[in-house]
C-alpha cells in the first residue's frame, strides 16, 4: 500500500485508519494549539494544527473523508477543513505512514515506508552523497551510557555556575592577552601544527555529541541513535536527540542544543587559564591549539545558524519556529513561484514580522549552503586530483538533482493547462539561472588589490662578502658612522693568498724564462712562453680583486646596521652572504610580494602613487619604480613568513638555521617601491605593511577558486 501513489487512490469510499503505534501530545506554539506525533520506531516526529488533529481524530477505520469533514464542520465550524483540503491531509497521512485504509495492513515500520516513491528515491540515493556519508554504529548508543552518567553531574545546578564563571574568568584573561594571543595564532597554519589540532578536534566532537546526549536524558528524552558521519572523507560523531521534541518547554530544548558547545567553551576556557599561567611553550601551544579547536570552531560552525548545527536548532526555539528550515524553503519556494509563474501564494503558515526573518533566513541559508557546496567541490578537486574532479561532479549530481526535479515538475504542472502558460516558467528559470552564472563566473567586480610588503633597506646599502673565509677583525661597531672608503672589517683565507702568490710566482717564471728565449733567438719558445704568460696573467687579475676583497671597506657615506656584527669575529662567511648595512635612516624602501595572477593588473601602476600602510600607523604614499621580471620562491624578509606573524606560506628547506632555509610555496614577483622621507622616518625596517596595488576584476568563481586551493597548498 505504501509504494501506490497517493494521487491515484479513492478517498471517498474508502475509510481510512489511523496507524496504532502513534503518540499524540498538545503543545502552545505562538500562542496556538498544536499537536505532535511522534512514530516511536522510526523516531520521527510531526506537527499539525488543531483543526488537522480533529480531523485526524475522527478516521477511526469506519469513517470516509467525506464524513469526517462534516463530523469536522460540526465542531469546528467555519474553521474547520474544506473537502479538497481533506483530501490532502489524507494523502499526506498515507505518504508519511501516519494512517491506512482500513481494508489494509499496518504501514511497514522495519523499513522507511516511504522509499517506493520516487521522491524518496532521492533521499535514499542521498545517503551516497561522497560529500556527506552517514553511517549509524548499531547498538553503539547504548554503550556510551556509561559515558554519559559520568556526564550528569557536569550539568548540574552548582556546576553550571561554576562553568558559568569560568567561562567569564577565561574571557577576561584572554581579552588581557589578546595582543600575545593574535601574535601565536601564524602558528597554527604551519603544516606540522595540523595533525594535533585533527586529533583534538576529533576528541572534542566525541565530547560534545556526549553532551548533547547527556542534556537529553536528564530533560526526559533518549539518545535513539550514534555514528559516524564522513564530511568530505573526514570522520565526524553524531548522535539522534530528536526525542527532545517530545518536551513541551522551549528552555529545555534550547539547553539540549547548546549542551555540545557549553562543553567545548569549557574546555576552551581551561586551555585558556592554563595557556596564559603556563611557562612552558610546548605546553602552552598545545593550550593553544585546544582552544582554538574548542573555542573558534566551535564558534564558527556549531553556532553558524545557517547550517543544521547547534545554533541552527537554538534560533528555531528562540524564534518558536520549530520547523525553521521547511517554512523557510517554504516561504523561499514561494517567492521564487511568485517570480516565476506570477501567482501570489496565499496560504502562507507564518504571519507577521516572523514571515519576513524566516524568508530573510531562507534567502541566507542558501547562499551559504551554495559557498558551502562549491568550496567542497573546489576542496575535493585539489585535495584528490582527477578522482577528486570525479568526486566534484558526482556531488554536484547530488545537490542539482532536487531543484531540477522540481523545476521539470512545475512545467510539467503548468504545461497540463497548455504550453502557453508554462512558457513564462521556462523563460523565467533559465533567465534567473543565466543571470546568477553569469554574476558568478563572468561579472568582473572590482576590489583593491592588497598585497604583503616590508620596510627594507636599499639594495645599494648591503654589503655582502665577496670571498669566502674567516672573520678576522672588526673595524668598527653597530652604529657608527662612517665615509666611503673607511676600512670596515678583514676577512681571512690563506688558501686564497697562496693561491694568488703561486700564481704571482708562476708569471714571475714565465717572464724569466721569456727572456732567456728572447737573447736566444728561439722564436717558437717565445711564441709559447707568450701565450702562457697571458694565461696566468688572466688569472691573476680576478684573484686580485678577490683577495683585495679581503678588506672590505664601505662603497658608501652611512651609519653601519648590524646589531650582531660583533658576534660574527671569528665565524666563517660564504660568498655572497649578507655582512652589514651602511645606510642612512631614510635609505629605505617597501618591497611589495605581488603574485603572479595580479602581476599584469600591478604593471598598470609602475611609476605612479600607492597607498600603504599598517594598524596603528598613518596611511602613506610612494610611488611603484618597478617590478623584478622574474618571479622567485626566495622570501624577501622573514617576518613576511606565516611562522613569523606574517600572510605568506612557506616551506623549509636546507639548513633551518640559515637565513635562506625558507622558501615560498608558489613564486612571486616583488615589487619596489619609492618612499617619501616622512614615510621612512615613519616606519621601521622589517615591519609588515599592507600595500594597494590598483584594483583587480576577477570574478567571484575565480577569486573563489583561487581561494580554497590556496588553502589546501598552504595546509600541505
Amino acid at each position: 500500500m505504501a509504494r501506490r501513489d497517493p494521487n491515484t487512490l479513492d478517498f471517498t469510499q474508502r475509510p481510512l485508519c489511523l496507524a496504532a503505534d502513534l503518540r499524540f501530545w498538545p503543545v502552545k506554539e505562538r500562542g496556538e494549539l498544536v499537536y505532535r506525533i511522534e512514530i516511536p520506531s522510526l523516531h520521527r516526529f510531526f506537527r499539525v494544527g488543531y483543526q488537522e488533529y480533529v480531523l485526524m481524530s475522527l478516521l477511526d477505520g469506519k469513517t470516509t473523508i467525506p464524513q469526517a469533514c462534516g463530523l469536522a464542520a460540526a465542531k469546528l465550524g467555519v474553521g474547520a477543513p474544506s473537502s479538497a483540503e481533506a483530501t490532502t491531509i489524507a494523502k499526506w497521512l498515507i505518504t508519511q505512514g501516519l494512517a491506512h485504509f482500513a481494508s489494509d495492513s499496518c504501514p511497514d515500520r522495519r523499513r522507511d515506508h516511504t522509499l517506493g516513491s520516487s521522491a524518496s528515491s532521492w533521499k535514499w540515493l542521498e545517503r551516497f552523497n561522497p560529500f556527506w556519508i552517514k553511517i549509524p554504529l548499531p547498538h553503539f548508543h547504548t554503550r556510551m551510557r556509561i559515558a554519559i552518567h559520568g556526564l550528569r553531574p557536569l550539568f548540574g545546578t552548582p556546576a553550571t555556575m561554576l562553568g558559568l564563571i569560568l567561562l567569564l574568568v577565561a574571557a577576561g584573561l584572554l581579552t588581557s592577552h589578546w595582543s600575545e594571543f593574535t601574535a601565536s595564532s601564524a602558528a597554527l597554519f604551519l603544516p606540522g601544527n595540523w595533525f594535533g589540532m585533527v586529533v583534538a578536534w576529533l576528541i572534542l566532537k566525541v565530547i560534545h555529541e556526549l553532551a548533547h546526549a547527556t542534556v537529553c536524558e536528564r530533560m526526559g528524552g533518549e539518545m535513539t541513535e550514534a555514528g559516524v558521519v564522513f564530511l568530505l572523507g573526514a570522520p565526524l560523531a553524531y548522535v539522534d536527540v530528536s526525542s527532545c521534541w517530545r518536551m513541551s518547554s522551549r528552555g529545555s530544548r534550547i539547553a539540549v542544543s547548546a549542551a555540545g558547545m557549553y562543553v567545548e567553551l569549557l574546555v576552551a576556557a581551561i586551555a585558556v587559564v592554563i595557556w596564559t599561567q603556563s611557562d612552558s611553550p610546548a605546553i602552552r601551544f598545545l593550550m593553544y591549539q585546544v582552544f582554538v579547536t574548542a573555542g573558534v570552531s566551535t564558534l564558527l560552525f556549531n553556532a553558524n545558524i545557517l547550517m543544521r548545527f547547534d545554533g541552527y536548532f537554538i534560533f528555531a526555539d528562540l524564534i518558536d519556529v520549530p520547523n525553521l528550515s521547511g517554512e523557510s524553503n517554504a516561504s523561499l519556494r514561494g517567492l521564487l513561484r511568485r517570480i516565476v509563474t506570477g501567482h501570489r501564494v496565499s496560504d502562507r503558515s507564518l504571519a507577521g514580522w516572523r514571515y519576513y526573518v524566516v524568508l530573510l533566513y531562507g534567502v541566507l541559508a542558501m547562499l551559504w549552503r551554495m559557498v558551502v557546496c562549491i568550496s567542497l567541490v573546489i576542496a575535493a578537486s585539489a585535495m584528490f586530483a582527477g578522482a577528486g574532479v570525479v568526486l566534484a561532479v558526482i556531488g554536484i549530481a547530488f545537490w542539482l538533482a532536487g531543484p531540477t526535479r522540481m523545476l521539470v515538475a512545475a512545467v510539467r504542472s503548468r504545461a497540463e493547462h497548455g504550453w502557453l502558460p508554462s512558457l513564462r516558467p521556462i523563460v523565467v528559470s533559465v533567465a534567473m539561472i543565466v543571470a546568477a552564472a553569469w554574476s558568478v563566473f563572468f561579472f568582473p567586480v572590482p576590489t583593491s588589490i592588497r598585497v604583503p610588503a616590508v620596510v627594507a633597506y636599499l639594495p645599494e646599502t648591503t654589503l655582502r662578502s665577496r670571498v669566502d673565509g674567516f672573520v678576522a677583525k672588526i673595524h668598527v661597531a653597530h652604529g657608527d658612522t662612517v665615509n666611503a672608503g673607511d676600512p670596515l672589517l678583514e676577512i681571512e683565507n690563506f688558501e686564497l693568498v697562496h693561491e694568488l702568490e703561486n700564481l704571482e710566482l708562476k708569471r714571475q717564471q714565465i717572464e724569466s724564462r721569456l727572456r732567456g728565449a728572447t737573447e736566444s733567438h728561439d722564436s717558437s719558445l717565445q711564441q709559447v712562453l707568450r701565450e702562457d704568460l697571458t694565461a696566468v696573467t688572466r688569472q691573476i687579475q680576478p684573484l686580485r680583486e678577490r683577495v683585495g676583497s679581503l678588506s672590505v671597506v664601505a662603497s658608501r657615506s652611512g651609519q653601519v646596521i648590524a646589531p650582531s656584527l660583533a658576534n660574527q669575529l671569528g665565524e666563517y662567511i660564504h660568498e655572497g652572504d649578507t655582512l652589514l648595512v651602511v645606510a642612512f635612516p631614510r635609505d629605505k624602501e617597501l618591497v611589495a610580494v605581488i603574485e603572479q595572477e595580479n602581476v599584469e593588473q600591478a604593471r598598470a601602476w609602475l611609476h605612479h602613487e600607492v597607498r600603504f600602510g599598517s594598524d596603528g600607523f598613518a596611511t602613506h604614499t610612494g610611488r611603484l619604480q618597478r617590478i623584478e621580471p622574474r618571479a622567485s620562491d626566495q622570501l624577501p624578509a622573514i617576518s613576511l613568513a606565516v611562522s613569523e606573524g606574517g600572510t605568506l606560506a612557506v616551506r623549509s628547506v636546507g639548513d633551518a638555521e640559515s637565513p635562506d632555509s625558507l622558501r615560498l610555496l608558489q613564486p612571486v614577483f616583488r615589487g619596489r617601491i619609492a618612499m617619501s622621507p616622512a614615510a621612512a622616518d615613519a616606519l621601521p625596517v622589517g615591519m609588515r605593511i599592507s600595500t594597494s596595488l590598483g584594483y583587480q576584476t576577477q570574478p567571484l568563481a575565480a577569486r573563489w577558486i583561487r581561494s580554497v586551493r590556496k588553502l589546501w597548498y598552504a595546509s600541505r
